[in-house]
């Protein structure tokens, strides 16, 4: 049993050992660092532009769990509009109806949606307009002061 083992741990770290030897970028393993910089002669960033845009473009660029993250505010916020409109109209016809059931409803619906709403607004992640105007002055004012 024990040899079994032996020969079982000796094949993983004789199978893993080119691996752990092999450089970055490199899957054989082979090829030799030279001390003037990387194998041969280039710099692999040499070759990289910024794409177009830059981070003074306005709008940045979002990576997708924002993006993610955003519709989902976006939904959040459609829905318990939805919710307040709801309530606002089953007061409307409770009043109608002369419906004292219909308009408690339509009071706590719209109670609800109004503390959602207000709780969103609060946790906004969308920048306002004025918070994007105050952190670009606040970049400017480092940027002279340094």
């Amino acid at each position: 049993m024990k040899t079994k083992y032996l020969f079982l741990a000796l094949t993983v770290v004789a199978l893993n050992a080119p691996a752990s030897l092999a450089g970055p970028n490199d899957f054989f393993g082979g090829g030799a660092q030279l001390p003037g910089g990387p194998p041969g002669g280039t710099d692999p960033g040499a070759g990289y532009t910024p794409p177009p845009g830059g981070s003074g473009a306005g709008r940045p660029d979002f990576t997708d769990d924002e993006k993610r993250m955003r519709r989902k505010y976006k939904a959040q916020v459609k829905h318990v509009k939805e919710i307040i409109a709801k309530g606002t109209n089953m007061i409307k016809d409770g009043e109608k109806r002369h419906d004292p059931k219909a308009i408690k409803k339509g009071k706590i619906f719209k109670e609800i949606g109004q503390k959602q709403l207000a709780e969103l607004e609060a946790n906004n992640p969308f920048p306002t307009p004025q918070q994007l105007m105050e952190e670009k002055d606040k970049e400017k004012a480092k940027a002279a002061n340094k």
